[in-house]
């Protein structure tokens, strides 16, 4: 019935300010900008060669407004990532803020990363078959 996660999104203030942290800090690749409403655009980034789409929603009702920099402490996303520690390291010298270190959980490597309106971030490594 479900195949896939093609397309996900987070509420944004500034969309501007939001499509350059995915890009320049977190080197994702700009796949679409284009207006659609009133002074707001579509804008979607993706992981190098990933099909998922990540839309740079451009907060607007009030409820959406309440979302942005905030949430119950949960990551509003999860970014896969090869090696959590040399990317923690790197993230950090291009100014991205964390909430603390990287981690362990049962399911692999994981750092909590903020992005430019507060919104967390979950950074992941996966665990290898066997290291659970």
């Amino acid at each position: 019935m479900i195949r896939d996660v093609p397309q996900t999104g987070i509420f944004v203030e500034d969309q501007e300010a939001a499509l350059d942290f995915y890009t320049n800090k977190l080197g994702l690749e700009l796949v679409q900008d284009e207006p659609y409403s009133d002074g707001a655009r579509w804008i979607t980034v993706s992981p190098v060669g990933s099909r998922t789409r990540i839309v740079l929603k451009k907060a607007e009702q009030d409820h959406e407004k309440a979302l942005v920099g905030r949430s119950d402490g949960a990551p509003v996303l999860t970014l896969g990532t090869n090696d959590v520690a040399s990317a923690y390291e790197k993230l950090r010298r291009l100014g991205v803020r964390f909430v603390g270190e990287p981690y362990r959980y049962p399911w692999g490597l994981a750092a909590i990363l903020l992005d430019q309106e507060g919104s967390p971030l979950l950074l992941l490594q996966e665990a290898e078959p066997g290291e659970r």
